[in-house]
């Protein structure tokens, strides 16, 4: 806490009332002096102005760094004062330093109350879970559970994954402050406005920085909304929700107002640890997938299970390769009419203008006159032990294969390269898949030099080299095989 104007007048009366006393002390001396036939010289007039000098030099020097300087360093001032000043003022000492600690203790615990865990705590943030559970459930091994995860405001992107995808969904939304409030109107809005798989098939978590949470209300309406404490009657009530128009939509988030970093991996984490099925697959809010996946992927494990004798116990995942296509033109969802796009240069693959080598699956001409089959999917090709540097796939696994590293963020890019480098430590075989596919909401990007990003990009850099060398002492070995 800084010094206030009170405490800075009491500061400056304390100095001068010592100053007076001394002042007329050296008059006193002098006028019995030269009474008593003493000669100024005796009298060391001068050594009394060099301390009244000094002390003066002394209150200037902290009043200069008074609003730098807490109220401990008052108490240090005045202790100084009182030994000139005699015993009473070193008694006021003592009872300021007593206040000076009660206050920092009641401090102290006001400041624990208000960073107080609603929910699980996990790499300073707070997690929520299943705010909002999916009305429809599913066999462990019946499935495959689609998790992803979005900052306030995406939450839109949900509807049209749960049409396509057609099973569990798991969605981590980061909502510090008032984003949660806004977060909580989009996902009502969506569940009773939008299509019916929302409802059936997706479950919400929320996560939000520990040091900017939400209002206590809304937070302590997410606990009840957990605990199914909430009737129809009562969301009615704390949601005004008009399905023939969207809520409105804030132009500015919490989140960017306050220039947050975004974790997207303690996010992408919350959202694959909540997942119900054997196999997950981790993506983002913004990847629209192609048809027909579940069933025919299910198809593909059984014909490879009973293929071989070790599919049990062999470390592998199967990669989906991701595409963009130009503003204004619906994402396919089948091969032949991605193929059409690509040929007309409307889609082209994923961030090909910004990181091409991030997504870019090998051979991708080949994969793309390959056709697919209605029944099964195939593996198109398998990288075995080996990985491309900058290589991010987004693939279909279990929840045994790494998690994503938490320090990185959303904002400093490079924030799942770290899972691919030690899939290819541990030795995983990496499937690309024949006939499934991910395309990006309309939009192509193009490289941005970001001035808010860059700090983020930086400190990411640095921990990812971290990453790489604290993944080669694990493993005992130099960089996993590039190819």
């Amino acid at each position: 806490m800084l010094i206030s104007s009170k405490n800075i007048r009491r500061l400056v009366k304390r100095v001068l009332k010592t100053a007076i006393c001394v002042c007329l002390l050296a008059i006193l001396y002098f006028v019995v002096g030269h009474t008593v036939g003493f000669t100024m010289e005796s009298m060391d007039i001068r050594d009394i102005g060099l301390r009244i000098s000094n002390l003066k030099t002394g209150l200037v020097t902290r009043i200069n760094n008074i609003k730098d300087k807490n109220i401990s360093e008052l108490v240090g001032v005045s202790s100084d004062v009182s030994y000139k000043s005699g015993n009473s003022m070193s008694f006021r000492v003592k009872n300021q330093r007593k206040k000076l600690k009660r206050k920092k203790k009641v401090n102290g615990w006001k400041e624990n109350r208000k960073k107080k865990c609603f929910g699980k705590p996990r790499s300073g943030y707070c997690i929520l879970e299943v705010v909002y559970k999916a009305e429809n459930t599913t066999g462990f091994n019946n499935s495959v559970t689609l998790t992803t995860q979005a900052t306030t405001g995406f939450e839109y992107h949900v509807e049209e994954l749960c049409r396509r995808w057609q099973g569990p969904v798991s969605v981590a939304i980061y909502a510090p402050g008032d984003d949660l409030k806004f977060a909580l109107e989009n996902i009502e809005y969506l569940r009773r406005c939008g299509h019916e798989c929302v409802r059936q098939w997706v479950t919400w978590h929320f996560l939000y920085d520990q040091m900017h949470p939400p209002e206590s209300s809304l937070l302590k309406l997410s606990l009840n909304l957990m605990k199914k404490k909430v009737s129809s009657h009562s969301k009615n009530q704390l949601f005004s929700i008009n399905c023939k128009s969207k809520p409105l939509s804030k132009g500015e988030t919490y989140v960017r107002l306050n220039n947050l970093p975004y974790p997207i991996n303690v996010a992408r984490n919350v959202a694959r640890l909540n997942a119900k099925t054997h196999y997950v697959f981790a993506s983002d809010v913004e990847l629209y997938p192609s048809e027909n996946i579940i069933p025919r992927f299910l198809r593909l494990v059984e014909n490879v299970k009973n293929g071989s004798s070790n599919f049990t116990t062999k470390r592998q995942v199967f990669v989906l390769p991701v595409f963009e296509v130009r503003s204004g033109i619906q994402p396919p969802t089948r091969k032949e009419d991605l193929r059409a796009l690509m040929k007309r240069k409307d889609a082209i693959s994923f961030h090909q203008y910004v990181c091409d080598v991030c997504h870019r699956i090998p051979d991708l001409n080949r994969w793309l006159v390959t056709k697919g089959s209605p029944i099964t999917l195939k593996i198109f090709m398998t990288t075995v032990k080996a990985v491309r540097y900058g290589w991010e796939p987004f693939f279909i696994g279990t929840n045994n294969e790494p998690l994503f590293d938490e320090r990185l963020t959303w904002n400093g890019k490079q924030n799942k390269m770290q899972v691919t480098h030690e899939l290819c430590y541990l030795g995983y075989d990496i499937h690309i898949l024949d006939d499934a596919f991910l395309v990006h909401a309309p939009g192509i990007k193009m490289f941005d030099r970001n001035k808010f990003r860059q700090p983020f990009i930086a400190k990411n850099r640095r921990i990812f080299n971290q990453i790489l060398k604290q993944l080669r002492e694990k493993y005992k070995r130099e960089e996993c095989g590039l190819s």
